[in-house]
């Protein structure tokens, strides 16, 4: 391994700034909207460097938000549920061929409730593409279907009743 120059080699990671703001009204609806940047472009390893890639400063930005009709309705079960949508568009800090590799994408989402109100069950869906096909590169079709549970308890409240 010493040969190759493998035995110790130099990282340099790029820093990170993010910032977002949002407006909304509680158990109703918020939207809000984010700006990330990474210098990546300061991004350098022996291990990685290639003629045909390069690396640039990178950007995220990305609007969403939620909506609940009734979060406290007795009558209909989806008017308590949770509705979700977002966009993003990312230049991701790759430079191939010299063709900048960018992303974007569109979500939707809802959460169910489950239980008392407090725990529910999250369906996410995305679809979006990365890439492009200039200079003989690839651009990649993708869609993202994402699953999680969120299980919330009162643990520490002591009853009135047993």
């Amino acid at each position: 391994m010493e040969a190759l120059g493998l035995l110790e080699t130099d990282l340099v990671l790029p820093s990170k700034y993010s910032i977002g703001a949002g407006i909304g009204k509680p158990r109703n609806w918020f939207a809000g909207v984010e700006y990330t940047s990474q210098k990546t472009s300061n991004f350098s390893n022996a291990l990685y460097s290639s003629n045909a890639t390069t690396y640039e400063d990178a950007t995220t930005i990305s609007f969403g938000g939620f909506y609940i009709p009734q979060y406290n309705s007795f009558s209909s079960y989806f008017k308590r549920a949770v509705y979700r949508a977002g966009v993003r568009y990312e230049k991701t800090g790759l430079n191939i061929e010299n063709e900048s590799i960018k992303e974007f994408g569109i979500s939707f989402g809802i959460g169910l409730p489950v239980g008392n109100g407090i725990s529910n069950a999250n369906l996410g869906f995305e679809i979006g593409k990365r890439g492009t096909t200039n200079s003989n590169l690839i651009q990649e079709n993708f869609i993202n279907i994402q699953l999680s549970l969120s299980l919330n308890d009162r643990w520490f409240q002591k009853r009135k009743y047993d």
